[in-house]
């Protein structure tokens, strides 16, 4: 029997190189690129290859329409199951077998590097220029029944579970009508000299019927969609460099701007892409000048908040809970800042403001508890929640923080969402999830 250690690979990440290569018509200063993907526990247990010795795997794409070539290579291969794992054999990873699954069929093995002739799919809804080189970039729109559109996904949604912790491939066999109606693609091209176009990334956007209360009597089916980004990835040699934030606002301004989108949310999103949907968010809110004074005293005067929060969230298309968080965030910046003559108790208002959303999100596991050690956890809560907000000030360089620093008023806290948390049609927008009780409960934020 194989020794298991001698025939595996204990990194796959490593063993695993993506390349970008041009099309022999792409300018000279476009060179090839070559990285590692980020995740590998959705194709190999542990993110470890058993089975190879010296195995080496080549993932090329052309850098315009994404076709795919994929070459396996390795010095030997174990012909049977062997080694150990608690006792029991480990299975040989047939790694050409589960790559293949995700890319198109006859996909092969070398890659043509023949001159471009590709032009992106769909319309053009935004162009801008990169800060940092003199390059210049293009937003195109379209839905997955175009047939270019379509080949792009299949030949690149290999890459979502590569770089997206909990990425998952489309299905592609869906009727041109379905595919036509509730799928939006946006595509991000640089656009290079000679009208050469080399991919960037992408964002797929699954609509949903908007169901309320109100349609449940209704024999007519309801005519606006809920927007649910669902797939967004911009290639490693481009991040860094504001593209995903660039994509990510004018996709919300599209449909903003449509009368048939009545709420835009984000279907299970990884750590990283909440942090830069929260500052967007911020930032569009904050250019609205949503929150003054006024606005201040009705929210925390608390009798007419419910009508000024449903009011505005509309207007943002945002989901209940991603809303109010970042008006209270909002909130306890316009409070540090202003700093008026009711400080103190704007500050005390505000902690109960927060507390009893905490209180309405957690109510069936609190109940649960005595009242003292109710008030407790949420307090526990509230500050935990604190620091998340006073940390993210300080990434946005908020003069709050700096003001708050400087002074010796008490200690605010809000809320913030706990991460991977999805909003879904089956799911009231209004309502958060709950954790079980258990011995320590745990009140959630």
């Amino acid at each position: 029997m194989a020794d298991s250690d001698e025939w595996t690979i204990p990194n796959a990440s490593g063993a695993i190189t993506i390349s970008l290569i041009p099309p022999s018509s792409f300018p000279a200063s476009k060179s090839a690129e070559s990285f590692h993907p980020t995740y590998t526990h959705q194709f190999f247990e542990n993110e470890a290859i058993y089975g190879y010795k010296n195995l080496a795997v080549n993932l090329k794409f052309r850098q315009d329409d994404m076709s795919p070539s994929l070459k396996v290579t390795y010095d030997e291969k174990l012909s049977a199951p062997g080694g150990s794992n608690g006792g029991d054999e480990v299975t040989i990873d047939e790694v050409e077998d589960v790559f293949k699954e995700y890319l198109p069929e006859g996909t092969p093995e070398s890659l043509a590097v023949a001159p471009s002739t590709f032009t992106p799919p769909g319309t053009i809804i935004h162009t801008y220029s990169s800060t940092s080189t003199s390059s210049t970039f293009e937003i195109y729109h379209t839905n997955l029944s175009n047939p270019t559109a379509q080949a792009i996904i299949k030949n690149s949604q290999l890459l979502v579970p590569l770089f997206i912790e909990a990425g998952s491939a489309i299905d592609l066999s869906d009727p041109e009508e379905y595919l036509r109606d509730r799928w939006d693609v946006f595509f991000l091209y640089e656009h290079l000299p000679n009208d050469q176009f080399s991919f960037v990334g992408y964002c797929t956007v699954h609509k949903y019927w908007y169901f309320t209360l109100n349609h449940m009597d209704e024999k007519e089916f309801p005519h606006q969609y809920r927007a649910r980004v669902s797939q967004f990835l911009i290639l490693a040699p481009y991040q860094g460099n504001q593209h995903g934030k660039t994509l990510y606002e004018i996709i919300v301004d599209e449909y903003l701007s449509s009368d048939r989108v009545k709420e835009i949310v984000v279907e299970d999103p990884s750590d990283r892409f909440e942090k830069l949907r929260d500052l967007c968010d911020y930032q569009r809110l904050k250019k609205q000048s949503l929150i003054n004074d006024e606005a201040v005293e009705t929210l925390l005067g608390r009798k007419k908040s419910r009508e000024w929060i449903d009011t505005e969230r509309a207007k943002a298309k945002m989901p209940m809970r991603q809303f109010q968080r970042i008006i209270e965030l909002m909130l306890l910046e316009h409070i540090l800042i202003t700093k008026g003559p009711k400080y103190d108790e704007q500050l005390e208002r505000y902690m109960k403001y927060v507390k009893d959303r905490l209180y309405r999100h957690n109510k069936d596991i609190l109940m649960q508890l005595e009242r003292e050690e109710r008030s407790e956890k949420l307090h526990e809560t509230y500050e935990r929640v604190h620091s998340d907000y006073e940390a993210y000030l300080a990434t946005l360089g908020s003069v709050a923080v700096q003001t708050k620093k400087a002074s010796k008023g008490k200690r605010v806290i809000a809320g913030k969402r706990p991460a991977g948390f999805i909003s879904t049609v089956e799911e009231d927008e209004e309502e958060e999830e709950l954790l079980p009780p258990t011995k320590k409960t745990k009140v959630t934020k």
